[in-house]
Formats: structure tokens, C-alpha cells, sequence
């Protein structure tokens, strides 16, 4: 099946009223062509590199020490409610932030030009919480090669709580989702860590995507990264604080982080002027060449809004970024 970043995929995709072999596009036409030229054309004209530069380096170094401060003050100095409260809001919106601007690049390759800083700040995602070997499958794969299709967009399960496209079936309970939305989006990180990622791990499937087997260090570096994880950020607390104390503040930095990073999916994907294409019923064929897919089932918001850029690594400018993952987010106000 056709990918643009090389993988041939080929699975069955087994929706409620959907029976699909292939799910394919067309070949790349002159849309694709032309955008791709004149992006090049402005990074050779500039001699830019297409990665990240100082620039990165600074504000990596911004984010994960603001991390560290934010931490060793809610856990060793906290002495009343006010500062915990503080320093555990300012804790999910640096960690935010490492999702936004440092994870998402390095996992895509666009952090830096070399391959081995880009896997080291890959793990940034296993340091809030995920898994940067699921995620890559799960976002760099499925995400960006079949944006708003349903069954293979794992963006858009909700498990049947929610209806993210007109391809789910409708329920009952969904007439009322605009009241309870808020609250299912804030639970978005918290299931990670305490049981998608695991059932993912476990099933070697994302909905009806096979993922690729991990090879056994592979394995070993999943149950790693999560046991390194539960003990920063619970266990190490627990010696210096109630149990309640703790597990409200996890719970609570959780819910304020899906919370930000649901709405910033939905401000890019789920909006009225968007598409859900649904693949031919036979031959599983979308009837768009992928660059035009991604354009149309994609969308930007405050494009001159310089903190909105600087805060979500880019990712107002998601046109760009679906277009162009390779590059580093700080390219995007520029080409957009």
C-alpha cells in the first residue's frame, strides 16, 4: 500500500459496517510536487538546515530544567497547599511543553541532525509517562499516514464515549457529548500510563493495526521506562508525603495535561471545515493523493500568534507539520 515515508503497509481494517483489504492512495501528483519544491528551495536559498538549531538546544534546556525546578520544589519544599498547587500546575504545562516541542520532534528525526540525540530526546516521551516505541507507531505511522480515517486514526477512539467522526457509529449517550467531552479529554494521559500503553504493549495491536513485534530489549525497555517513571513520580514522593497527598497531585497534573493535549488535537483535526474520508468499500482507495488528505483533514489556528507557537512547538501550524514531519517545528511560521 502506498505510504509516503517508505513503510508498505498492507492490513485488514474490520469497522462495525467497513470490511476493507488495502487502504491506498493514489500517486503523488503535482500538488505534492510543487509544495515540496518551494519548501526546499527556501531552506537551499537560506543554506538552512531543515532540523533543529540553537535555538532548539536553548529552549530544551528552558523546559527540562524548568522541569527539574518545578519538581525538587513540589516534592522536597512543598509546606502548604498554595505552593503545591502551583508547582504541580506548573508541572503539567512543562510537561506539556516536552510533548509539544521536544518529544514530538525528536520523534519524528526533525530535532536534530543526528540520529542518536534524536532517539536520546525520544525518550523525553517515556519521561512524561508514554512509551516513545508505541508512539512512533502509533502517531508517526498511523496518525500522519491516514489522518481522519476511521478505524485507522487511532486519534479518534474514544472507545465509543465520544464521536469523533461521522464514519463511528452513533449512540444515544453522544447527543449529550458537548457537556461531558471536557472531562473524557482531560483523562487522555492518565490512560496511558495506567493501561493503554500496556494493553497495547500486550495485544502487539492499535485497534486493527498489527504493530511491529518488539525484539526482546525492546521489551525490556518498555517495563523499564514505566518502573523509572512510577518511582519519580510517585514513589520518590511518597517519602516525603501522605499517600492521598501524592496520588491527588499524579491524578491532577494528569488531568490538566490530557486536558491541554486534547484540545490541541481536536483544534487541528476535529473542527466542521475538515474531511473524514472513508476508503471505496472494494478496493480501500482514498480518492486524494496523500498531500491533499493531509491538507484536508488538517488545519491551522493562530498562525501570528507567537506564544501559541513557541508554547505548542508549532503545532498550531499542523497543515505544515503534516506536510512536512522531517522538519523541526521552529521552520514552520516560516514556511507556512
Amino acid at each position: 500500500t502506498y505510504d509516503p515515508r517508505g513503510f508498505a503497509q498492507t492490513f485488514c481494517v474490520q469497522g462495525e459496517n467497513l470490511i476493507m483489504r488495502k487502504v491506498s492512495f493514489p500517486v503523488r501528483g503535482e500538488f505534492n510536487k510543487t509544495v515540496k519544491r518551494r519548501v526546499e528551495q527556501y531552506f537551499v536559498e537560506r543554506g538552512l538546515s531543515k532540523t533543529g538549531n540553537w535555538r532548539m538546544v536553548l529552549k530544551t534546556a528552558i523546559i527540562l530544567g524548568s522541569l527539574a525546578t518545578s519538581y525538587v520544589l513540589l516534592v522536597f519544599f512543598s509546606a502548604s497547599l498554595l505552593m503545591a498547587v502551583i508547582t504541580a500546575l506548573a508541572i503539567s504545562q512543562i510537561v506539556v511543553l516536552i510533548g509539544f516541542n521536544i518529544m514530538h520532534d525528536s520523534n519524528h528525526g526533525s530535532y536534530s541532525k543526528s540520529k542518536r540525540l534524536n532517539r536520546l530526546m525520544g525518550f523525553t516521551m517515556d519521561l512524561i509517562g508514554g512509551s516513545h516505541l508505541l508512539w512512533r507507531q502509533k502517531h508517526n505511522i498511523l496518525h500522519h499516514t491516514y489522518t481522519n480515517i476511521h478505524e485507522l486514526d487511532d486519534d479518534l477512539n474514544s472507545t465509543g464515549l465520544l464521536r469523533l467522526s461521522p464514519d463511528q457509529r452513533l449512540r444515544p449517550w453522544h447527543r449529550f457529548q458537548h457537556f461531558y467531552a471536557l472531562p473524557i479529554y482531560s483523562l487522555l494521559t492518565l490512560s496511558w500510563v495506567t493501561y493503554t500503553d500496556f494493553k497495547k504493549f500486550f495485544s502487539g495491536r492499535i485497534g486493527s493495526y498489527q504493530l511491529r513485534e518488539m525484539s526482546a530489549s525492546e521489551g525490556t525497555l518498555f517495563f523499564l521506562t514505566k518502573i523509572f517513571y512510577f518511582v519519580y513520580m510517585i514513589g520518590i514522593p511518597l517519602l516525603f508525603h501522605p499517600v492521598l497527598y501524592v496520588l491527588a497531585a499524579f491524578v491532577a497534573i494528569h488531568l490538566m495535561v490530557g486536558l491541554t493535549f486534547s484540545i490541541t488535537f481536536q483544534l487541528a483535526h476535529t473542527l466542521e471545515g475538515n474531511t473524514f474520508p472513508t476508503p471505496d468499500h472494494d478496493t480501500g482507495g482514498i480518492d486524494n493523493e496523500w498531500a491533499i488528505h493531509q491538507v484536508e483533514t488538517t488545519a491551522n489556528f493562530a498562525p501570528k500568534n507567537r506564544l501559541a507557537a513557541w508554547y505548542l512547538g508549532g503545532l498550531n501550524f499542523q497543515i505544515e507539520h503534516h506536510l512536512f514531519p522531517e522538519i523541526c517545528h521552529m521552520h514552520y511560521p516560516k514556511i507556512s
